[in-house]
């Protein structure tokens, strides 16, 4: 992965066409994320939870923007934190209240009184 900001856009698309690379781009508010064909929080959430024998369907993925919206689709349930772009908070099947790690702390409460009993929180 190559990150840059907004204003080199341009010259990051330059390089990479140049170089003949199959990649593509990927916002991130504000920042220019260059990525490999076939990559994306997406892809790597489904490979760190087929190691544990999970689907994407029993995966709770929270995000703030762009690039986390291909995460938040295939997952069990997509949630945006309060400060997330409006595109990605109008796609989430949850918005919270709070900004930030506060959002995600605010999410966490809510999911352990759906599910307080031991062993994984699985999403319904």
């Amino acid at each position: 992965m190559v990150a840059t900001r907004e204003p080199y856009r341009a010259a990051a698309l330059l390089a990479v066409r140049a170089l003949s690379l199959e990649w593509r781009l990927e916002l991130n508010k504000g920042a220019v994320m260059l990525l490999p064909a076939g990559v994306d929080k997406r892809t790597g959430l489904a490979a760190a939870l087929a190691g544990w024998g999970l689907s994407l369907r029993d995966a709770v993925a929270v995000g703030d923007a762009e690039n986390d919206q291909a995460m938040l689709s295939a997952s069990g349930r997509g949630v945006a934190v309060a400060n997330a772009t409006p595109a990605l908070r109008a796609a989430a099947s949850l918005v919270t209240h709070a900004a930030q790690g506060e959002g995600v702390e605010e999410l966490v409460a809510r999911l352990l009184e759906e599910d307080p009993g031991p062993g994984p929180l699985l999403v319904k």
